[in-house]
Order: structure tokens, then sequence, then C-alpha cells
């Protein structure tokens, strides 16, 4: 089982940072977030993106600092860390960790990765409000567990992409390990998943593909002809 030092050497051979919040006493389940954030950050750079990393007030930065709880996109309780994503003729995106989202209940959701419209996010930055699920291009929910993850988050996140309607569609359950059991109820449910996602696996290229189709969704919106 991949532990949090290996993911933390993968995120720091792979993220270009001076520092970040992460560290060896850290929850292997929050840097496990930290790492699928990367490969987020990865996927829109392999799409043509410019990739930049932003403080909550709009600063760049190299000291990355990331949420390891459930929080709203406008704190500042702390210099949060987000990427700021540019594609050419499309509107500008931003990737979260672990913020909080209005679902269609108007019930408050985490999403543990977050791509939305950086509009959006800088609207809720100001009015100090929820980001809206209309405004939301791609979700994760990621799921570290010691043994094989439980059937419970497969149904958990069943309620969550419910909620969240038209990005339920196209939210993805990572996990790290494997549980067929969770598969099948997936499956019937037509919800998007992604199992043993660790660094070196081939699954990592696979969740980084879902990503791209995500953003190719958002960009094809305002250029058609986008070759991502």
């Amino acid at each position: 089982m991949t532990g949090v030092t290996a993911l933390l050497d993968e995120l720091q051979r792979t993220l270009p940072a001076d520092s970040m919040s992460y560290t060896a006493k850290s929850e292997p389940w929050d840097v496990y977030e930290g790492y699928v954030f990367t490969l987020a950050v990865h996927a829109a750079a392999a799409a043509g993106a410019n990739v930049e990393f932003r403080t909550v007030k709009g600063s760049r930065t190299s000291d990355l600092i990331f949420r390891t709880s459930p929080g709203n996109i406008w704190s500042t309780r702390r210099e949060y860390t987000h990427a700021l994503v540019s594609f050419p003729g499309a509107p500008e995106l931003e990737i979260h960790i672990g913020v909080k989202v209005e679902g269609l209940s108007r019930v408050a959701h985490e999403c543990d990765v977050l791509i939305l419209w950086a509009a959006e996010a800088e609207y809720c930055r100001r009015n100090l409000c929820l980001p809206r699920t209309k405004f939301c291009v791609a979700a994760a929910e990621c799921k570290f567990y010691a043994s094989s993850p439980p059937l419970g988050a497969a149904r958990g996140f069943e309620g969550l992409c419910v909620d969240l309607g038209k990005v339920g569609k196209k939210a993805v359950l990572v996990t790290n390990g494997q549980n067929p059991s969770s598969v099948r109820y997936l499956k019937k449910r037509r919800r998007v998943w992604e199992q043993n996602v660790l660094p070196g696996t081939a699954q990592v290229k696979a969740l980084k593909e879902k990503f791209r189709d995500a953003l190719r969704d958002h960009i094809v919106e305002f250029v058609p002809d986008y070759d991502v």
C-alpha cells in the first residue's frame, strides 16, 4: 500500500513549488487529495492550458498551502492555494482542494477536488457565498483507505452526484484500492470512478483523461475547433 512518503515524493517531484504544507506527518487521505489535485493540474497543462498557483487573495505563489478539512472558497484563515487555469478563447478556470459548493437542494457539499469557472470563484470570494454547480466543470471525491474501500463510499458518492446535478454526471470517485462491489454499484447508476489510482499505475493516465474530457467539454463551448 502506497503511503504518505511515496505520495509526498510524487508531489514534490511533479509540482513546481518552493514549499508545500503537507509533511510526513500529514494524514494520508489529505495528501491523497493533493495528489489527485496534481493530476488535474497536469491534465490541464497537457491540454494546452497556462497554469499558475494563486492564493485566496489572488497573488501568485510557489508556497503551496492546501486545505485538510472542508472549507469555504473565500476563507482567509490561511493563504490557501488554488490553480488558475487559462485556455485561449475560453473562460478561465480554477482548481481547488476541499471547498464547499451549493447543491441543487441548497445544501452545502464538500468537493475534494473541484474545477470551476474562475469568474464564479471570484464572485463567491467577494460575496462570501458558495459556488453554484452550474459553474462547476468537474469534481472528484477522493478516498484513501488502508484496506479495500467500503461499499459505503460508493453509496455516499451516489448521493453527492445526485445533488451536484449536471456536474455530478462527470464527477469521479477516486480511490487508492479496489472493490468489485463498488464498481457494480456505480456502473448500475452510470457513475464515474477510477480505482487503484496511485503513482505508477495505469489508472493515473485514465484519471487524467477523465479530467481532460471535462476540460474539453468546457473549452469547445467557446472554441469549437480547439484541439485538446
